[in-house]
């Protein structure tokens, strides 16, 4: 797999999807410089109530918000190669933002995007757990009344987005229900047509 002087590459899915992980393993393989939405967010959280308040309710900060974010961070990472973005564009005003941004920057820009059916989602998501001191500890937004809230805001605000990345740059889609290695296998594949075409 080559990667073109600069490559920027979408990954958007339902919560549950795996899209972290998937991500990851895509960032490294290809040298790319992830920006994780989620991650990011949950930080600001800590320090900002009004993002707090609006994560705790399953809703999506404001497109400006976001924006501020994102310029931040590809200033800081002016050197890389590349990027993988996960969970950001999430609505039509976000894709208008990163459409001028990925045009400006001349990337070869892909959206990959794993399918997943809510009820998978949801058996995932009931499943997730992190280690705090030794006992299982569910993270706030995995609780089911926000995730099926998270769903539904995928759904009216992200899943749009599939027809968008088709118009205006490539849309790879992967189906998301088999293991993740499985998974994996399957996005190799599709960027690396991608990326040799």
């Amino acid at each position: 797999m080559s990667v073109a002087p600069l490559t920027i590459l979408v990954v958007f899915g339902p919560q549950g999807s795996g899209k972290s992980t998937q991500v990851e393993r895509l960032a490294k393989k290809l040298g790319l410089t992830i920006f994780e939405a989620g991650e990011v967010l949950r930080a600001r959280a800590q320090v900002d109530e009004k993002i707090h308040q609006t994560l705790q309710q399953g809703e999506l900060v404001s497109d400006e918000t976001m924006l501020g974010i994102i310029d931040e961070f590809i200033a800081e990472h002016q050197s890389a190669s590349g990027y993988v973005f996960d969970g950001y564009p999430r609505n039509r005003d976000q894709f208008n933002d990163f459409l001028t941004i990925a045009t400006n920057s001349r990337a070869r820009t892909a959206g990959i995007f794993i399918n997943l059916s809510d009820a998978s989602a949801k058996q995932r998501l009931a499943g997730r757990f992190t280690l705090v001191d030794g006992k299982r500890v569910t993270r706030e937004d995995d609780q089911p009344d926000i995730v099926q809230k998270r769903l539904e805001t995928f759904k009216s605000e992200t899943l749009p987005l599939k027809e968008l990345f088709a118009q205006n740059f490539e849309l790879l889609e992967i189906d998301g229900e088999p293991s993740v290695d499985e998974v994996t296998k399957e996005i190799d594949e599709a960027v690396g047509k991608f990326l040799d075409s």
